[in-house]
């Protein structure tokens, strides 16, 4: 069907950067506007890349799921099933339960014993680099709209 959704989406936000930004009378009016147009240039061809990154995530997930309840032992938490479904929904819902297995897993090492000040459940169950990667990657996916991490210049 025409208009695709990316065609609005380009159409929406080549009207909001030449025609609506120009005539906002504050910065601050323009710099909201301009973070609007960045919100949605990511939005373009997103249906087309989010499948695949939240299947690479998940994957990712459910190894650090499975590396954190080797180091809880008898305290291990379950593992969501994976969807039957595959589709889109199916696959954010299956990121937001493995998001959920592993906080459950860092809270049940915090449970296990005494914590320092400085001392951190994910680190005692030795997944934070992967937590890390994984926050990294989504910063990636993210970055058109602007929001960026250490050590990365925006393109």
């Amino acid at each position: 069907m025409r208009p695709t959704s990316d065609e609005l989406i380009v159409g929406i936000r080549n009207v909001l950067e030449d025609v609506l930004i120009p005539e906002l009378q504050s910065d601050w009016a323009q710099a909201m506007g301009t973070q609007m147009a960045l919100m949605l240039q990511h939005l373009e061809g997103r249906a087309d890349r989010e499948p695949d990154f939240l299947a690479g995530e998940n994957g990712k997930l459910e190894a650090v799921l499975a590396k954190a309840n080797a180091a809880l032992g008898d305290d291990a938490v379950a593992a969501p099933a994976r969807p039957a479904d595959e589709g889109l929904e199916g696959l954010r819902e299956h990121n937001e339960a493995l998001r959920q297995a592993i906080t459950d897993a860092i809270h049940a090492a915090y449970e296990q014993g005494e914590y320092r000040f400085h001392d951190l459940p994910a680190d005692r169950l030795g997944i934070t680099d992967d937590l890390m990667e994984i926050a990294t990657r989504q910063a990636e996916f993210w970055q058109p709209i602007g929001f960026t991490y250490p050590g990365r210049q925006r393109r």
